[in-house]
């Protein structure tokens, strides 16, 4: 059966937790990781930060999606939002995530049980133990204004999370009041998130209203949605097939700084820097080699250094 709880319905909610460096993080749990660490369990949470907070690079052990919440940041290089979407495949480090001076609140959804964040450089050797680790992530920016059709329904893909054969999918969807749909179906992948950002959805003869999160099994059929006399505007998040693999297949070659111009890939997070493209955002030319990008390059995903880059072919 499909879990769904507003935000309203949450027990304990924004847990204060007072850290080390002065900085306060709080955490709302809408669907709670057990204490029985022999459970596996769907997980989802809204965890907040204060001003200027700096999280550091780390990876967990299963895929998860994160959702921009409130207030604004980074992660990685990337700036975001309310409604930006990170996903990370499991053992795929990201960060570090930095807070604005309006503090940053994210949702995290997970489709199965983690111990926990492990940070780098303190677990990098558990990483290098990983058999046949696809370590992949990206960061989507859903589009919101998107207008209802005759059946007063929208829904469109996010891009970076289409397109995928295992089933990872991510759509924007906004309802008139009193509209009707379905969700995508889950049983390609490995469930789905449905969340409500703002307006609300009748579920069971009640008013949900507001944040609502509502997690759909693989096996559970699509989800029907009503929306609320106030419309409906959120996210649908599939997951994809555990230890799928990444979009293209690489592999890496023997170095060669003549010819044509090459790519280079970070062997923790799978970011690729292609010679041909360069990184204006970050000063670098397209067609600047590898050899010449500065020594104090910082990969833009998980802020590997360039030794930790090898040279890839697709």
């Amino acid at each position: 059966m499909p879990l769904v709880k507003a935000y309203d319905e949450v027990e304990n909610p924004r847990i204060q937790r007072n850290l080390p460096n002065g900085h306060f993080a709080w955490r709302t749990d809408f669907i709670k990781r057990p204490e029985d660490k022999g459970m596996d369990t769907p997980m989802a949470f809204l965890a907040e930060g204060s001003a200027n907070r700096v999280l550091r690079v780390h990876f967990h052990e299963v895929d998860q999606y994160q959702v921009m919440y409130n207030g604004s940041g980074s992660v990685g290089k990337h700036p975001v939002g309310p409604g930006a979407v990170h996903f990370s495949r499991a053992h795929t480090p990201y960060g570090p995530i930095a807070y604005s001076d309006k503090g940053l609140g994210f949702i995290t959804l997970r489709a199965h049980r983690d111990p926990g964040a492990q940070y780098l450089p303190e677990s990098r050797e558990v990483l290098e133990k990983v058999a046949n680790r696809t370590p992949w992530q990206v960061t989507a920016f859903p589009d919101f204004d998107i207008v209802p059709g005759e059946h007063g329904v929208a829904m469109k893909a996010l891009e970076g999370l289409k397109g995928h054969d295992d089933g990872l999918a991510g759509f924007s969807v906004k309802m008139n009041a009193g509209a009707k749909a379905y969700a995508p179906d889950p049983s390609k992948g490995d469930g789905q998130y449905i969340l409500v950002m703002k307006g609300g959805i009748l579920h069971e003869g009640k008013l949900k209203k507001d944040l609502t999160i509502i997690w759909v099994g693989k096996n559970e059929g699509p989800f029907e949605l009503l929306a609320g006399p106030d419309g409906l505007e959120g996210l649908i998040l599939n997951f994809p097939v555990p230890g799928g693999g990444i979009p293209d297949e690489v592999k890496p070659v023997a170095a060669d700084t003549d010819g044509e111009l090459k790519t280079w890939q970070c062997i923790l997070c799978a970011f690729v820097y292609d010679e041909a493209a360069g990184m204006p955002e970050e000063g670098i030319a397209p067609g600047t080699r590898w050899e010449d990008v500065p020594e104090n390059f910082g990969c833009p995903d998980c802020s590997a250094k360039k030794a930790d880059f090898e040279m890839i072919e697709f």
